[in-house]
């Protein structure tokens, strides 16, 4: 894993990802009741780790890249418990957290594909199995790279507002399992240009459903979008959720 990308578009972070209220909603279907513990991994600046320590679930939230941490402890009242922020690695959640601690666990933003191997993503899966409670959810929010792949995409939709143009594409990288995503983020008050290049390990829905069923979730659904709205091939979210024994 690498933090340089983010790192360098941290403080943009906002205006190229704002919050989506939409996450929220979607998650009161997952959360079991109001104080379930939830924990926020690759948090980002905590835009959605506030809003729901707002809406009463006591939140810890980590991200790898310290930027990003700084900036969401900065944004915290200092009198606040939750979130609580660190950061750290996510395949290390269960030497971090204790077993059973949390009700919920919510891995949003492609933070999952930054993990370049299939062996990465397992430990990841089964630390969060570890830390969750019996009934407990995990939810991740990828790209539907079922549908990247085989279509060849090469392009996201360019994000453009007053502040900031987002350009995004990929490279597929000839007899590798990884893609290269490369990125070029305008500042429009500066005129600044940030290009940025990291490897990204596109997994597919069905081999994500093959490692969170051999961690032990159970109740494996997908969606494509937060609204619950069923995957379909050309769906570009993927939204997945499962359940522990």
């Amino acid at each position: 894993m690498s933090s340089n990308f983010y790192s360098s578009i941290a403080k943009y972070y906002q205006h190229i990802f704002p919050f989506n209220p939409a996450q929220v909603n979607f998650l009161k279907n997952v959360l079991p009741y109001n104080g379930a513990k939830v924990l926020d991994v690759g948090c980002a600046i905590g835009d959605l780790s506030f809003a729901l320590t707002h809406f009463g679930f006591p939140t810890w939230a980590f991200d790898f890249d310290g930027q990003m941490i700084e900036i969401a402890q900065g944004s915290k009242q200092e009198d606040s418990m939750f979130p609580v922020f660190e950061q750290l690695d996510m395949r290390l959640i269960d030497q971090r957290y204790p077993e059973a601690y949390f009700n919920t666990i919510i891995c949003f933003g492609n933070t999952l594909v930054h993990l370049l191997r299939d062996e990465d993503i397992l430990q990841f899966i089964q630390a969060a199995y570890q830390v969750l409670s019996p009934e407990g959810k995990l939810t991740i929010q990828i790209l539907n790279y079922q549908y990247i792949l085989d279509r060849k995409i090469q392009s996201l939709p360019v994000i453009d507002n007053e502040h900031i143009r987002f350009e995004r594409s990929y490279r597929f990288i000839p007899n590798s399992n990884l893609i290269d995503f490369d990125t070029e983020l305008t500042i429009k008050l500066t005129a600044q240009v940030i290009k940025n290049t990291v490897k990204l390990n596109p997994i597919r829905k069905n081999k994500l459903q093959e490692l969170l069923a051999k961690a032990g979730f159970e109740n494996i659904e997908f969606f494509g979008s937060f609204d619950c709205a069923p995957l379909q091939e050309s769906s570009l979210p993927l939204i997945a959720t499962c359940q522990k024994k």
